[in-house]
């Protein structure tokens, strides 16, 4: 048996024995470097392989490509394709003993990203506390839906960030204390989610949710159960909160306004979140 055998345990270690032994040598390396690197820039080179067996890891991937990098769905399919081939390419070859598990590649023509009602959101959070006596689980789904940070961001988010007198959360770090070339942007908390972070903020904890959860696997378990209580499929996973997010803004505000609190680097990207609903349309049209 090899010494490499069941040795390769991350991103990092699977993305470049695949290179070393099947991509550098195809006429398509450059492609398959660049696709690499953005992955990468998502998942880093320390993320684990026993992450990567779980599908909701790769639906996150497909979304975070689709708005930081203001991707064509088939484009996305492409780099994620990268990523999948690695994987099975490795196991395979028995080098670890992780299977990539099923998703669904996007529709080359459509976006079909999922979001929530309120009436839902309102629903989730009743069961986690209600069913799962789970009021750390409820906060974090207010939070993400009525402020649209992303999943990463609200799990980082520090209480040294969170400024109650101006009523905003800063996502990367205030101003005055970011690190040098880090950029920063502020986010207003709504009304219905001040409690949350003035009880939180005065727990004795560095981060606002962080502490609660170990990492997004764990924080995804949990709301898998809730959103199973209410019925809803697959399709919606803890990147349509954000997505509910700029979808119930887009009903009364400005997209380049939007695009500021959400962060998206294309006002195209907004405006693919932006999904217009029946009270909206009913709306406009009552003011002709």
């Amino acid at each position: 048996m090899s010494t490499t055998t069941k040795q390769l345990k991350t991103w990092g270690d699977i993305h470049k024995y695949t290179w070393e032994h099947c991509w550098k040598r195809q006429s398509s390396s450059k492609d398959t470097l660049h696709r690499i690197e953005k992955v990468t820039s998502f998942w880093g080179d320390s993320f684990p392989l026993s992450q990567l067996a779980k599908g909701h890891v790769w639906v996150e991937l497909q979304n975070d490509l689709l708005e930081d990098y203001n991707l064509s769905n088939s484009r996305v399919n492409k780099i994620v394709s990268v990523a999948s081939h690695a994987m099975r390419y490795t196991h395979r070859l028995d080098l670890h003993s992780h299977k990539r598990p099923y998703f669904e590649l996007l529709d080359a023509d459509e976006c079909r990203q999922s979001w929530f009602t309120k009436e839902q959101v309102k629903q989730l959070c009743t069961i986690a506390v209600e069913i799962y006596s789970n009021q750390h689980l409820a906060d974090a789904m207010n939070v993400s839906a009525y402020t649209g940070i992303r999943q990463g961001e609200l799990l980082k988010l520090r209480v040294a960030d969170v400024d109650l007198e101006n009523n905003v959360i800063w996502i990367g770090g205030r101003p005055e204390t970011k690190p040098k070339g880090k950029k920063s942007r502020p986010v207003p908390i709504a009304h219905k989610l001040k409690f949350i972070f003035e009880k939180r903020c005065n727990e004795n904890k560095q981060l606002v949710f962080g502490d609660d959860f170990l990492n997004k696997g764990q924080l995804f378990k949990q709301f898998k159960k809730c959103r199973k209580q209410i019925g809803l499929d697959e399709s919606y996973v803890w990147h349509s909160f954000r997505h509910s997010f700029c979808t119930w803004s887009g009903a009364v505000d400005h997209p380049k306004n939007i695009q500021a609190i959400a962060g998206h680097k294309s006002i195209d990207t907004t405006m693919k979140y932006c999904k217009a609903f029946s009270e909206a349309l009913h709306g406009c049209v009552a003011k002709l």
